[in-house]
């Protein structure tokens, strides 16, 4: 199942998807991430992916992000971050 993004992302939401992304971490479960509904996104939950990605990697977990939105797509574009490909 999917760990679906919300529709805003902003600084105050960096701290609860962190949490959420990190515990999908430790109990070794896929990071398959909907993006979907993505509307706004802001840098904090931007780096949040980024570290996702990174300890997925490090744990031997898959990470996707499955339909990105074009709000997620462009803000991960202009960031020149790195979340949209699968580690």
């Amino acid at each position: 199942m999917a760990f679906a993004l919300s529709t805003r992302l902003d600084t105050d939401a960096a701290g609860p998807l962190r949490q959420s992304l990190r515990q999908l971490v430790e109990t070794a479960q896929p990071l398959t991430i909907d993006g979907g509904d993505v509307e706004q996104i802001g840098q904090a939950c931007l780096q949040v992916l980024v570290a996702a990605r990174r300890d997925a990697s490090a744990h031997g977990l898959t990470y996707a992000v499955e339909r990105p939105s074009p709000a997620l797509t462009e803000a991960a574009t202009l960031a020149a971050l790195n979340v949209l490909d699968p580690a």
